[in-house]
């Protein structure tokens, strides 16, 4: 009798589980694709998938819904969704069903194509495409024109673009993206004006081997994760590694992990290292505040062994003013061993008029150099109130190489660990 509570306890806890497991084997709603055992005739429902893309496209024309791949098979060809709306309540969801990832394997083209959607959620899925020099000539997942959409937890390689491409996108979580082995870059965020790309978070990703696209002549290739023309956007615990190698050109290069002509962008916790870009070339950098950029922050980032500058402040002709910007509390151990004229802290101002390159804090920082200036100015650097302080500075060689214009320097500590001045 005294057990009989215990009993009791038991026999519900037990139910309740029963209820659990009995509720999951309802599949989800929405499209399901399985390349072995469906059919393109089939409805698309659980029961009866359909075999192809290009079916599942179809089904999609009519009715916008989620699309669940049955793991561990490979699915060729483009999946496009547009003017798909989920909602807050009901998101859309692109992912793969069972222990293993689908690979949907785009070929020459995109794996993933969405436009004007919202709410849309691609996840648990790998894409591929057939190489950055093997045929492929664009990028692996693209969203466009979209809003409150989140990609999480996807490996994207082989696209002579990038792995992941954001433009014109609002509200936007990318989250857990592997980026390799592409060609302009690893994740690329861009906007057509500022405010038509932003409030965006790209976090626990990582852009690697993403080497140089064959066909970019006249401008740079090979980055990490790039956000250019947009406003409020959060790069954090990410990193960036052996990017830019094969940029197929002399001139401006690539970059670890940078901005250029935003606002309010904020890169943290972030590690970028031995980035390169092609021999003889410029930049192959750690972190970058490019041209145009305003009221942004690199914080809390450890840059080392990268052949550029660890930290680039950066202004291009033609850019809007960059101004109000901070670097505090990062790292830069052994960088720029190769870019000719780079240093640990790189400031080069190509407009040559100082109002364009103005107002930079770079603050409680520690940088470490055994062979390159520790801060460098390009022949044209022409820059005012940047102020350095409470800096830790360490050089084997010579703290400084170019003309200082318009930095001060406050509280910093100074130390040769050789005594060479």
């Amino acid at each position: 009798m005294k057990n009989i509570p215990a009993i009791i306890f038991l026999i519900v806890l037990l139910s309740a589980f029963s209820c659990k497991s009995e509720r999951n084997l309802n599949p989800p709603a929405g499209y399901f694709i399985d390349a072995r055992r469906g059919d393109d005739n089939n409805s698309g429902d659980a029961k009866n998938p359909v075999k192809t893309i290009t079916r599942m496209n179809e089904l999609l024309l009519g009715k916008t819904s989620s699309v669940y791949f049955s793991g561990g098979q490979i699915y060729e060809g483009t999946l496009i969704i547009k003017d798909g709306r989920g909602n807050d309540k009901d998101l859309v969801y692109v992912s793969s069903t069972g222990e293993e990832r689908a690979i949907i394997n785009g070929g020459n083209g995109e794996a993933i194509r969405i436009e004007n959607c919202r709410n849309i959620k691609v996840s648990n899925i790998d894409i591929k495409g057939n190489g950055r020099k093997s045929g492929n000539l664009t990028n692996g997942l693209a969203l466009v024109s979209s809003v409150g959409c989140t990609v999480e937890n996807i490996r994207a390689e082989g696209f002579q673009k990038s792995g992941l491409d954001l433009y014109d996108c609002r509200d936007i979580r990318v989250k857990k993206v592997y980026a390799l082995d592409n060609g302009f870059c690893g994740i690329n965020v861009m906007g057509s004006g500022l405010r038509r790309s932003g409030n965006i978070l790209i976090k626990y990703c990582k852009a690697e081997n993403n080497a140089g696209d064959p066909t970019i002549l006249d401008n740079h290739s090979g980055n990490g994760i790039l956000v250019g023309v947009s406003d409020s956007v959060v790069i954090d615990h990410c990193t960036a590694t052996n990017n830019g190698w094969d940029m197929p050109r002399l001139g401006n290069g690539p970059v670890g992990i940078w901005a250029w002509q935003s606002n309010h962008v904020i890169i943290q916790y972030c590690i970028s290292y031995r980035n390169k870009t092609s021999e003889g070339a410029k930049d192959g950098g750690g972190f970058d505040l490019d041209g145009g950029v305003t009221n942004s922050i690199i914080q809390f980032c450890l840059s080392f062994e990268n052949q550029g500058a660890g930290y680039g402040l950066f202004q291009y002709p033609g850019a809007s003013d960059w101004s109000d910007n901070i670097i505090r509390y990062c790292v830069s151990y052994n960088d720029a061993s190769t870019t000719e004229g780079a240093g640990s802290i790189f400031i080069w101002n190509g407009s040559d008029e100082s109002s364009q390159l103005t107002d930079c804090r770079i603050y409680n920082n520690l940088i470490y150099s055994s062979s390159a200036p520790v801060i460098s100015y390009e022949n044209a650097s022409a820059h005012e109130n940047f102020r350095f302080f409470r800096n830790i500075f360490i050089c084997d060689s010579s703290f400084f190489s170019g003309k200082n214009s318009g930095s001060s320097f406050l509280g910093n500590l100074w130390w040769n660990p050789k005594g060479n001045r």
